[in-house]
């Protein structure tokens, strides 16, 4: 076949292949064009105050879009919740973060770090942290699914590293709690931060104010890890001259 000028042969794929990328391409679109509306107004209005119709409004889809992609509203919840924490944190970025052979001490101390820089860079306007936060503060049916398919697969980094630094199991109650509160430590500077710049107005509770925050989180809670493994056997915890 002879080609016209400006006109390229595709090899690659036929007619009804390219058709159907096409429509895959623009499925996907879709879904994640109602992701993100939903995100936005569950994290407006909350799960039982949001409507299908304003979420298909905001993505410029039709009023069955909704079953069509995710099965429903309590699904696409699910799913907004899921990418909402995704987008946040994922496993695969704590995983490269703490290489094999990296101190527990060490582990600790990043993981604070990427708690912090995420909680405090992030745009407190943006859908994801005021989504997850208001199912902190009033939690629906779908947590559950939630902390079982994203929270804890990523809590057992943080767990791994103080059991290890305790010389206790990961389901010790001293490690459990060490990770409850360090999580606590870092939920509370973002959560409580409009009153503590307040508060304490010569802090900079930002990007800007990273590394001091992050130096005596870890600095806070490797004291307190040091006085709980005084408590407890056969602890690894560095000493104070280390």
């Amino acid at each position: 076949m002879r080609k016209s000028p400006g006109q390229s042969i595709n090899h690659g794929a036929s007619p009804r292949q390219g058709h159907e990328q096409g429509r895959e391409q623009g499925r996907e679109s879709t879904r994640q064009r109602l992701l993100e509306a939903a995100g936005m107004v569950f994290a407006e209005h909350g799960y039982d105050r949001a409507t299908g119709k304003e979420i298909c409004e905001r993505a410029g889809a039709n009023p069955a879009a909704i079953n069509y992609h995710f099965g429903g509203k309590d699904k696409l919840y699910a799913a907004a919740l899921h990418e909402a924490h995704r987008r946040f944190l994922t496993a695969e970025d704590l995983r490269a973060a703490l290489p094999p052979g990296t101190p527990p001490a060490e582990r600790v101390g990043i993981i604070i770090r990427d708690l912090l820089s995420n909680l405090l860079t992030t745009d407190p306007s943006a859908w994801q942290l005021k989504l997850m936060t208001q199912e902190m503060m009033r939690p629906t049916p779908f947590l559950d699914e939630l902390v079982r398919a994203e929270i804890v697969p990523k809590s057992m980094f943080l767990r791994g590293a103080v059991a290890e630094l305790l010389g206790q199991p990961d389901s010790h109650p001293a490690v459990q709690l060490s990770c409850m509160n360090i999580i606590s430590m870092c939920l509370t500077q973002y959560l409580n931060r409009e009153i503590f710049r307040r508060v304490f107005p010569g802090l900079a509770l930002s990007a800007d104010g990273l590394e001091l925050l992050t130096a005596h989180t870890l600095s806070f809670v490797t004291g307190g890890l040091r006085q709980v493994a005084a408590t407890l056997p056969g602890a690894a915890l560095p000493q104070e001259n280390q």
